[in-house]
């Protein structure tokens, strides 16, 4: 009987732990929210392989899922001087997912080329066909100016420091070839948010951050 009272102890507790997952969860008790690039609707935070990457934009509810990499203390190398502690962001090939608009030029098309964003392209008179050399740590790539960005909102970004926008594999090579460790996901509808959240962390090895847009705090 001692036996039988444990077991049901462990039961009932068990779905009191699962119960109170489900309204968390529900009610956004353990969300975090952020004022996300575009139509970005979720971010996720961890290390994602590009299998990871790939998988994650397979599941039902994503639209569309991108390596959105922040690089900081990156040290960037043109004609007209040298500009420390840049911040590269990676450049999304979607649209809706891009961390700002395109003010001239073109959007980079292949790893070898990048955005600068508008006021530091203004303030060292850096235009397109500018040649840049990217370096962090022991690694440096190189690329050309493509077009002008505006300059990005986000509190990841710095005050004052020169920002650039390149290819996910660039920023990769950048990283060394690390796992991304940020992805950003726009959603067929909104209201599958934590529907996506939860098939996310079922389908990574290690359950990622999740992080919501701003406009869905009172939804998840």
């Amino acid at each position: 009987m001692r036996g039988e009272r444990t077991v049901l102890a462990v039961f009932v507790v068990g779905v009191v732990a699962v119960a109170a997952f489900v309204v968390l969860d529900r009610y956004g008790g353990s969300a975090q929210f952020a004022d996300l690039p575009g139509d970005a609707d979720v971010k996720l935070v961890g290390k994602f392989t590009p299998r990871q990457v790939d998988r994650l934009a397979s599941l039902p509810q994503a639209a569309a899922v991108e390596c959105g990499a922040t690089l900081y203390g990156v040290t960037a190398v043109t004609s007209r001087g040298v500009l420390n502690g840049a911040t590269v962001l990676t450049a999304a090939n979607r649209p809706g997912l891009r961390w700002s608009e395109l003010r001239s030029g073109a959007y980079p098309a292949t790893d070898a080329q990048l955005l600068i964003d508008e006021r530091t392209a203004t303030a060292h008179d850096i235009r397109a066909g500018e040649r840049v050399t990217l370096s962090r740590g022991q690694v440096v790539t190189n690329a050309a100016v493509v077009g002008i960005a505006a300059r990005p909102t986000d509190h990841a970004v710095g005050a004052r420091d020169a920002v650039f926008l390149l290819p996910a594999g660039a920023v990769a090579a950048l990283e060394g070839g690390a796992p991304c460790d940020a992805v950003t996901v726009e959603l067929r509808r909104r209201r599958d948010a934590s529907t996506f959240s939860r098939a996310a962390h079922d389908l990574l090895d290690t359950p990622p951050a999740v992080i919501y847009d701003e406009s869905l705090r009172g939804h998840v």
